[in-house]
């Protein structure tokens, strides 16, 4: 086990966290904002991996839990494939969030938005200093599905 593998790990996890594929879950994060934003509420939510926690409370949904339930289970594996102790790591919160008024409607693709997802990942293992690792990722959403959320599996 290399401390160093640890920031690997934890922006691997990050990325496929905020990304919008169904390789470790057939849920995903970005709905979660959708379901936030059509509420009424801040597009913003945290998932504790530590604490099996989902905040805010209008975030915790049977999808997220099972989101976070999907990368809770896939984490050992993860871990273990990028020689990690996963025993070592004391926290791992990821906070997602977008601006659904800075959406744009890319050049030629009427009907689509070019939607930006950030990720906060908090982290810390190992007995060391508690780390940030900042992720942006810029995606493509059908308009419709921003108001209904993207199809899950």
């Amino acid at each position: 086990m290399k401390y160093k593998n640890y920031k690997s790990a934890i922006h691997n996890f990050s990325h496929s966290f905020m990304s919008i594929d169904y390789l470790k879950s057939g849920r995903l994060a970005v709905n979660v904002l959708i379901n936030l934003h059509k509420i009424g509420k801040e597009n913003k939510a945290t998932f504790d991996f530590i604490k099996k926690e989902i905040k805010p409370r209008e975030a915790e949904t049977k999808e997220s839990k099972q989101l976070l339930n999907d990368y809770l289970n896939w984490l050992p594996k993860h871990f273990k494939n990028q020689d990690c102790d996963l025993t070592k790591l004391e926290k791992l919160e990821v906070t997602i969030w977008t601006d659904f008024k800075k959406a744009i409607t890319p050049f030629r693709m009427n009907k689509t938005k070019e939607l930006e997802l950030y990720t906060l990942t908090k982290w810390k293992a190992d007995g060391r200093e508690e780390q940030t690792l900042e992720i942006s990722q810029t995606e493509l959403i059908k308009e419709y599905y921003l108001s209904i959320g993207i199809p899950e599996l």
